[in-house]
């Protein structure tokens, strides 16, 4: 499930606030044999210690900082994990009636990663607080904090995964810049990691402002320059040694990003230091 689908469904389902609880359990409880909520989705929001969350035999490994959205009489596990008792909240909305079939996301069960984030933790308190307090104001109260824990989940979930974009790219940098001598290409490098090429090539420019493929060309080039300055290699050895088997392909390449073929770049170093 990506995170735009998430979003989308959230900012076009119809939905409204219904109630919300929390529970603590021990270390080493397994509570199994029962259902989420008949008629009702739930978002859980974990408040302590770790716990797997089975739900129609998928299972999640809950800490802080996870948020997982379940829909309705879905098969429910819990197995508390590690030596702290776990705590968490469910928030339960509904979808208006007769929409339902409209927004088939309410049905399934998926997760939300938000990093941690001390601004949604803040405003559970509040609609815990609110919603034990019995009267209709506390209740209005309690819709609008509910929207803004939507707003906030979906606003962190979006700003934990441009860092883990950036996280990415920096390693694909490094990558790049290990790797350049080797016959390399920009859909090797996104499988290298595991993203889809025109996706990869999106994120990379957002990151570098410039795509994978100029960034290569541009780091490739500026390593042959340094090569024919500091040394004696022949054309043909400066361009197997920046990745360009075909020496011919790296003239023209070169040419092309320095306005000169190498040999001429070459010539102008060697005129240089003779003034030197």
């Amino acid at each position: 499930m990506s995170l735009n689908q998430i979003i989308d469904y959230f900012g076009q389902v119809p939905i409204a606030f219904v109630d919300i609880f929390t529970d603590t359990l021990e270390p080493g409880t397994r509570d199994q044999g029962r259902t989420t909520a008949p008629g009702l989705c739930g978002l859980v929001i974990p408040i302590s210690g770790g716990a797997s969350f089975s739900f129609n035999g998928t299972s999640y490994e809950m800490k802080t900082g996870m948020v997982v959205h379940a829909g309705p009489k879905m098969p429910l596990e819990i197995d508390v994990k590690g030596t702290k008792a776990w705590t968490y909240a469910v928030i339960h909305y509904q979808i208006l009636k007769g929409m339902e079939n409209s927004f088939p996301l309410n049905e399934q069960h998926f997760l939300i990663d938000t990093g941690d984030n001390a601004k949604i933790i803040d405003l559970l308190n509040q609609l815990i607080a609110c919603y034990a307090t019995p009267s209709s104001m506390a209740m209005l109260k309690a819709k609008t904090i509910f929207m803004n824990i939507l707003e906030a989940i979906l606003l962190s979930a979006k700003m934990n995964v441009q860092n883990c974009s950036n996280e990415i790219m920096e390693h694909a940098l490094q990558y790049i810049n290990t790797n350049y001598a080797q016959p390399i290409s920009i859909e090797k490098i996104a499988r290298e990691f595991g993203i889809e090429r025109r996706r990869f090539a999106y994120l990379f420019e957002q990151h570098t402002g410039m795509n994978p493929s100029k960034y290569l060309t541009e780091f490739r080039i500026r390593r042959a320059k340094k090569l024919m300055w500091s040394s004696n290699c022949s054309i043909a050895q400066v361009a197997e040694s920046v990745g360009y088997m075909d020496c011919f392909y790296f003239s023209r390449v070169f040419k092309k990003h320095t306005g000169m073929s190498p040999s001429a770049f070459r010539k102008g170093i060697n005129d240089e230091t003779q003034y030197i």
